[in-house]
């Protein structure tokens, strides 16, 4: 899989869980085959693995913050 996707965990009401890759948790859903909808049914999601962009943009704020 590309690096510039993003790994999620997503986590349905139902107990469920389902992991997919994608830019936005929309289209990791949509990879998944769900539709729009999908994301305002789930419970919650989790970033299990940033791009590295994403990585040092959060490091970077996290580093300003201290």
């Amino acid at each position: 899989m590309p690096k510039d996707t993003t790994l999620f965990r997503f986590h349905w009401p139902d107990g469920v869980t389902s992991e997919g890759r994608g830019i936005d948790v929309a289209d990791a859903l949509e990879k998944l085959g769900f539709g729009a909808a999908a994301e305002r049914t789930l419970e919650y999601y989790e970033v299990l693995e940033e791009t590295s962009a994403d990585k040092a943009r959060h490091d970077m704020l996290k580093d300003a913050y201290r």
